[in-house]
């Protein structure tokens, strides 16, 4: 017959568990919001802002050189593509 591990657990433990302190959730819940804004704060600093700024300038330089030439060079089209 298998024997429980938890009710073997259970009967082995000798010490009382002292009870819970009352600000227990609230210091946790605390500590563990302080570092969940600072991880998404920067997140979006360093790495959507970034992004977003990278395609932002992106554009902005192809506006320039549309307006410069007057053409809207696709490095993914073909040379004879009547559409480049």
């Amino acid at each position: 017959m298998p024997r429980d591990l938890f009710e073997d657990l259970v009967n082995a433990a000798p010490l009382a568990v002292p009870p819970m302190p009352a600000a227990f959730n609230r210091r946790v819940h605390q500590r563990l919001n302080s570092r969940l804004l600072a991880g998404q704060l920067f997140d979006l600093a360093f790495k959507g802002l970034a992004y977003s700024f990278v395609h932002l300038g992106l554009a902005l330089a192809g506006l320039f050189v549309f307006t410069c030439t007057g053409r809207f060079d696709r490095p993914d089209t073909p040379q004879g593509d009547p559409l480049s």
